[in-house]
């Protein structure tokens, strides 16, 4: 089986925390006895699959809260990546990983302020990561219900396969879990240069989301997979009613 890299990008500035009073840098703030990277990170625990891990950070991070050691005491293998400054989306980040990143590897950007539980998407993955890298492409992204216009959206027909994405553009009921599986590496650095040179396009940064419609409009097969629950911790209030709620 191939391996699945999970690239993490953690360099954002986590403005509605520090607006809130929050010193401690987003990924790292607990929930429920664990920090927030690794609560996101237990959402991939059921595919039986090799990983690997980058994750790319905010010098001052390193510098002020040691971010570096904390990720390294979770998991000793990763690879981590520093920017000095805030870059123009999630894409232009994860891309600062690419000297680690090989192009038939399985890989998934997966953002840090999220946890889910998808055996669909779990199955869907391992299936995937079964095959060569040479009869694979396309993707996969998991879903839950909503139609706030913060999120990204899937646009699906009755069988699953992804039509179209779209960032803060409620086009379905389908709100994008921030889980980005592509079924090759290759697909993702191939869409993210491509996203590049046609530029932000009156989006206010480069999404990960919209990397999908350059694989749809080469044919390749993106399929949309339901989350079984899913937990939100990108605001201090959707992260205060998980400390204090109930979870299942």
């Amino acid at each position: 089986m191939r391996p699945l890299h999970i690239i993490m990008p953690m360099a954002g500035e986590g403005s509605r925390f520090v607006q809130q009073g929050f010193t401690t840098p987003k990924p790292m703030i607990a929930c429920k006895g664990r920090s927030l990277f690794e609560r996101a990170l237990l959402s991939l625990e059921g595919i039986p699959c090799g990983k690997r891990h980058c994750f790319i950070v905010r010098q001052e991070h390193i510098d002020l809260y040691a971010i570096d050691a904390r990720i390294k005491s979770a998991l000793p293998e990763a690879s981590i990546f520093a920017v000095s400054k805030t870059t123009r989306g999630a894409v232009e980040t994860c891309l600062v990983a690419r000297p680690a990143i090989h192009p038939d590897e399985g890989l998934v950007v997966m953002d840090c302020d999220l946890e889910f539980y998808s055996r669909e998407y779990a199955d869907h993955i391992t299936g995937i990561l079964e095959q060569p890298a040479s009869q694979v492409s396309g993707g996969a992204l998991v879903s839950f219900d909503s139609d706030n216009p913060r999120y990204s959206y899937a646009l699906a027909d009755e069988h699953g396969r992804v039509i179209r994405t779209a960032e803060k553009q409620v086009i379905s009921r389908h709100a994008l879990a921030g889980a980005y599986f592509f079924s090759k590496a290759a697909s993702f650095i191939s869409a993210a240069e491509r996203l590049l040179q046609d530029g932000l396009g009156g989006c206010a940064e480069f999404y990960v989301s919209l990397l999908y419609n350059y694989l749809i409009h080469d044919g390749e097969y993106v399929f949309l997979a339901k989350t079984e629950k899913y937990y939100s911790y990108g605001t201090p209030e959707e992260l205060s009613l998980q400390n204090n709620g109930s979870r299942d």
